[in-house]
């Protein structure tokens, strides 16, 4: 990405614009990612403590990152009005947010790549997502402190940011292939009741991670193929781990939903468990379903190696 030298260069629509958009969906994103959060709390108090600090941390680390691009876009609009060579090197809070957002990614990809290893028994798969995951925060860090003492946007390493998204769509695309085809090994095709459950849970997975994947690929092609003063790719940056946090909270309270399809079947048994469905081996957990132990709701228990809804 080029900078712009005069004002004749300077085209609001590409630099403050996308910025403006992007920032705005951001927000609206975080009103989503606040009431997932809340309706998550209320309908799932007795999740483990380990799954609610892992929301309760990435609510936090979103709260400060809609700080951050509050005051991006604050910078760009107002302060500095009249004179836009200012904007040829990114605002300090955007070099905030960047970092920020990719330590929700962290957490996320984390959580994602633990379920992983508890369906599919396989370390290497757990320890390559988690390097994949830490080299595209490394990435993003090492990003966030050039731009700091960049001169000029056209400073960015390109290279850098093609890793960090390539990493990160490449975790996303493994640990969503292979939570899928773990489920649908233990599908049981005599128990219809087993294959519908995991056929939802099955889509749900690749619902949640070909959103983050995709949009993570899209960055990796689009930033470093921006040749003008855009900030396009910077605005889809900043929006990125809102989608990625969101995602996950969509998937943790569609939980309700297999409870509500189990009380319905038996209204009678709504206190208690309704059905058990056993498989051979393993715990069983699905991208879709978080890390806990027994509980009111639909779960997967590691103790009996079943899956409860109540």
């Amino acid at each position: 990405m080029n900078s712009f030298k005069r004002a004749s260069d300077f085209n609001a629509e590409l630099v403050i614009g996308p910025i403006q958009v992007c920032g705005m969906l951001g927000a609206a994103l975080f009103g989503c990612l606040g009431c997932q959060s809340y309706l998550y709390f209320v309908r799932f108090s007795d999740d483990h403590l380990a799954l609610k600090a892992t929301v309760s941390a990435v609510i936090l680390i979103q709260l400060g990152h809609f700080v951050c691009v509050i005051s991006v876009l604050w910078t760009m609009t107002v302060s500095t009005y009249g004179d836009p060579s200012q904007l040829a090197v990114l605002p300090i809070a955007l070099n905030v947010a960047v970092p920020l957002g990719g330590l929700t990614v962290v957490i996320v990809q984390s959580f994602y790549a633990f379920r992983l290893w508890k369906l599919t028994k396989n370390v290497f798969l757990l320890i390559f997502c988690q390097m994949l995951s830490v080299i595209a925060q490394t990435s993003t860090c090492v990003l966030a402190a050039k731009a700091i003492s960049a001169t000029n946007i056209a400073d960015f390493q390109l290279l850098l940011i093609e890793l960090t998204f390539t990493a990160r769509a490449t975790c996303d695309l493994i640990t969503t292939a292979g939570i899928a085809w773990g489920l649908k090994k233990r599908r049981d095709p005599e128990n219809e009741d087993t294959v519908t459950i995991i056929n939802r849970l099955i889509k749900w997975t690749i619902e949640t991670g070909l959103v983050t994947s995709l949009m993570a690929l899209t960055l990796a092609a689009l930033l470093p193929a921006l040749k003008q003063p855009n900030y396009s790719g910077i605005g889809l940056w900043l929006l990125f781990p809102n989608v990625v946090g969101s995602t996950l909270l969509a998937s943790l309270n569609r939980r309700s939903l297999l409870r509500d399809r189990a009380s319905a079947s038996d209204p009678q048994s709504r206190s208690c468990t309704l059905s058990t469905i056993m498989f051979n081996t393993g715990t069983t957990q699905s991208q879709a379903d978080p890390p806990e132990k027994e509980f009111q709701g639909p779960i997967f228990t590691s103790t009996n190696e079943t899956i409860s809804m109540c």
